[in-house]
């Protein structure tokens, strides 16, 4: 089986985005995506450009699953990223649409807003019981919050007393406009103390601080990693000590593409095919993990 566990659900009109490079002045915009929300569009399009040298990799949705079956991808997960104000059910509820299209072949993390308090509880329970969403998602970066800040608190317990993962944004400046400071991964050294049981799932293992999540991973019990975005770039994914990983913690590596913004689930999977390991760690990787944590 094989399941990219982040892909995000953009699926636009006609052929797949060509746009020609932004040019320099572009790139410098000023960006602040915590306080100014309706920028989180040209964020994302500005980062994959400066990481991947192209804009988002969008697909209409009809494309998208056709690559799903020419790849042999068997799931995708689609994660929901809210900001600060966002309609949580709104947002859920779409995607909820979007995913009955797929004939149980894609999953969903649900989207809230810890700054509504209890309702962003209510939401969170209302998307994995009404809904059918199998974890939830939080780049807190977009908040302006910490990984370990209070306000997330109720919402794991939550997501642990319902016995879903939770997918947590770690690392690099990803996306453009956001502050890295409230990502960093050895912040979920805390809501994994916290939560014991609650399955953390360390979202682009970490970026540039991939040693610390490994640590993590190593340390704890509950928390994994995915692969999206940064560590399968060409560019970088030669940079992680893959040898150490599939000799210390095999069994908590997912596959991701970060669907648009880095790769498409098709691009991801011929990515992790090359990596240096065995064949073993690798079905590991593209799927038995994930099904695992799913219980598929």
């Amino acid at each position: 089986m094989i399941i990219d566990i982040h892909t995000h659900p953009v699926f636009p009109e006609g052929q797949m985005q060509k746009k020609p490079p932004m040019n320099k002045s572009g790139m410098n915009e000023k960006l602040d995506v915590v306080n100014n929300p309706h920028q989180a569009q040209r964020a994302m399009a500005m980062t994959s450009q400066q990481y991947n040298g192209r804009p988002p990799c969008a697909l209409p949705l009809n494309e998208f699953k056709n690559e799903m079956e020419e790849a042999g991808i068997d799931m995708v997960a689609f994660q929901v990223g809210i900001a600060k104000g966002a309609s949580a059910r709104e947002h859920n509820e779409r995607v909820a649409k979007i995913m009955k299209q797929f004939d149980g072949r894609a999953i969903g993390f649900a989207g809230f807003d810890p700054s509504v308090g209890e309702q962003a509880v209510a939401e969170i329970e209302y998307a994995v019981n009404e809904l059918g969403f199998k974890g939830i998602k939080m780049v807190p970066s977009i908040l302006g919050l910490d990984i370990n800040d209070k306000a997330f608190y109720p919402c794991y317990a939550k997501a642990e007393e319902l016995g879903i993962p939770v997918m947590i944004h770690t690392g690099t400046g990803l996306i453009l406009g956001c502050r890295a400071k409230h990502v960093h991964p050895l912040m979920v050294d805390d809501v994994a103390f916290d939560f014991p049981n609650l399955k953390i799932i360390c979202a682009h293992l970490g970026g540039w601080n991939y040693m610390d999540v490994h640590g993590l991973l190593v340390r704890h019990k509950n928390v994994y990693a995915d692969l999206s975005a940064w560590p399968l770039s060409p560019q970088y994914m030669k940079l992680v000590p893959w040898d150490l990983f599939e000799e210390t913690v095999p069994d908590k590596l997912f596959l991701g593409s970060d669907y648009p913004a880095a790769q498409t689930p098709k691009e991801a999977l011929a990515s992790a095919r090359t990596l240096p390991v065995s064949d073993e760690f690798k079905k590991k990787i593209l799927g038995e993990n994930a099904a695992k944590l799913f219980g598929l």
